[in-house]
């Protein structure tokens, strides 16, 4: 919160010191709104301008399915390998003759002609922490595997702190939202999820909370949007009440925030559009069960509807806390067993909903559709448990919307999908390439808060097929 320094003053108006401190310092997670709002002036927008081959896309969702996703056993199955490459599960045809996914992906198979599927993923970093920050800066993390579970303003910032700085939209709502929360291991703050050495004003929001709740609501904004819009402009009486009191408040550079700023947060949060779209108890029930009445279903459909508030990106993290087993992804024991029954199910019903429902609307040809995680799993099955281990040589990534042509596959993987095997492509690849989408230069550069110079991403966006 915001700390109102400088001289006291009384409270004759009846207004508690909480609802003072509320519009004096409204913020989510460390990160200040009024700050989200301010930097929308300062935008620079030159680095955002579209050339020849840019992609369309005013938005972005990713579904990160945290801990990593079996290539084998979903999207590049082997069924000519043996049981123990292979695993259990068989496959079924896409909507592309000449694929096909593992067998508990029907509703994603139906899609494929919707989207491209990367199957050259690949990188050196065998551990979650320093993989998702691979993927989600583009850089290499340069410290040790317990150093990032340390996050700090000297690391390198996600690419939708770089996309809020560089182009954060006209509309209302945040750039930047986490949905519901960060990936991070106890007593740890993982790195790379936030916006590192561009500073607190453009980290992301966070929706917190569990969208699964029937009467969910952000936890992260002050002011609750079930509230009338008349009670939320009436608190902006208190930034005239506080300024007519303090001179120096009227003075200095908190001035400023509360008379300005201050303002436009209120009316952010007072936003109708806002309103609707973290207000999960007003959406139909049947178009809830329609993304699944989960945890990772119903933050996909926050997702969507933060997309349609104004956001320009969406991370959609599928958490630990999802199922009995409680290890997302990282199925190093039982691993069929838990994807046919908590993982993919819900991963499938979820992408289905949202692929639909953009298509409906006409949003996907504007809509950067991504599932991706930070590695795949290892082609031999451990057999004293019936899990698959770590493995960042070779993972798969999707991708759909904005222009993208249906159907198509880049790159490809060996024999018993354990290596690339045509197009290799990394982390720095796949962030240049969402960049590329979004219409912005991958090789901008930008400075941080000591003014040190840093591009965007070094790699290359993937040469996909467009419309």
């Amino acid at each position: 919160m915001l700390s109102l320094l400088g001289p006291s003053f009384p409270t004759a108006t009846g207004i508690s010191r909480r609802e003072m401190i509320r519009v004096g310092g409204l913020s989510m997670s460390g990160v200040a709104l009024s700050d989200l709002l301010a930097r929308q002036a300062r935008a620079e927008s030159s680095a955002a301008s579209r050339g020849p081959g840019f992609g369309r896309a005013k938005r972005c969702i990713i579904l990160y399915l945290s801990g990593g996703h079996p290539q084998h056993d979903m999207f590049d199955p082997k069924p000519d390998t043996p049981a123990e490459i292979r695993g259990e599960f068989g496959t079924i045809e896409t909507s592309v003759p000449t694929l096909r996914f593992g067998e508990h992906c029907p509703l994603s198979a139906k899609l494929m002609n919707q989207m491209a599927l990367i199957r050259s993923m690949n990188h050196t970093h065998n551990d979650h922490g320093r993989g998702s920050y691979w993927m989600f800066t583009g850089y290499m993390y340069p410290g040790s595997v317990p150093d990032v579970n340390n996050m700090s303003r000297q690391d390198m910032p996600h690419m939708g702190s770089c996309l809020a700085k560089l182009a954060p939209g006209a509309g209302p709502m945040f750039p930047f939202i986490i949905v519901p929360h960060r990936m991070d291991v106890a007593g740890g703050r993982r790195a790379g999820q936030f916006a590192g050495m561009l500073g607190p004003k453009y980290d992301p929001m966070l929706t917190g909370g569990n969208p699964n709740d029937d009467d969910f609501r952000l936890e992260h904004i002050p002011l609750v949007p079930n509230e009338e819009p008349g009670i939320i402009r009436r608190r902006l009486g208190l930034v005239d009440q506080l300024n007519q009191q303090v001179d120096y408040l009227q003075n200095g550079p908190v001035a400023q925030s509360l008379k300005d700023n201050q303002i436009k947060a209120l009316d952010v949060v007072g936003s109708d559009a806002v309103r609707r779209a973290v207000d999960l108890s007003k959406v139909d029930q049947i178009d809830r069960e329609r993304y699944g009445r989960n945890l990772f279903g119903q933050s996909v459909l926050l997702g969507r509807r933060l997309l349609q508030a104004g956001t320009r990106l969406v991370q959609c993290n599928w958490q630990r806390a999802q199922g009995k087993n409680g290890f997302a992804w990282d199925t190093h024991w039982n691993n069929f067993s838990a994807l046919k029954e908590e993982l993919i199910p819900a991963y499938d019903q979820a992408f289905y909903a949202l692929m639909t429902d953009l298509a409906a609307t006409g949003e996907l040809a504007e809509t950067l559709v991504i599932v991706a995680s930070e590695f795949g799993r290892s082609p031999k099955v451990t057999l004293r448990n019936g899990g698959r281990e770590h493995w960042p040589e070779l993972y798969n990534v999707l991708m759909a919307g904005a222009g993208i042509q249906g159907g198509q596959v880049y790159g490809a993987s060996d024999k018993l999908g354990a290596y690339p095997s045509e197009n290799p492509v990394g982390p720095e690849d796949f962030v240049a390439t969402i960049y590329h989408m979004l219409g912005i230069d991958p090789h901008t550069e930008l400075h941080d808060q000591q003014n040190r110079p840093f591009q965007l991403t070094k790699g290359n966006p993937f040469p996909l097929q467009m419309t």
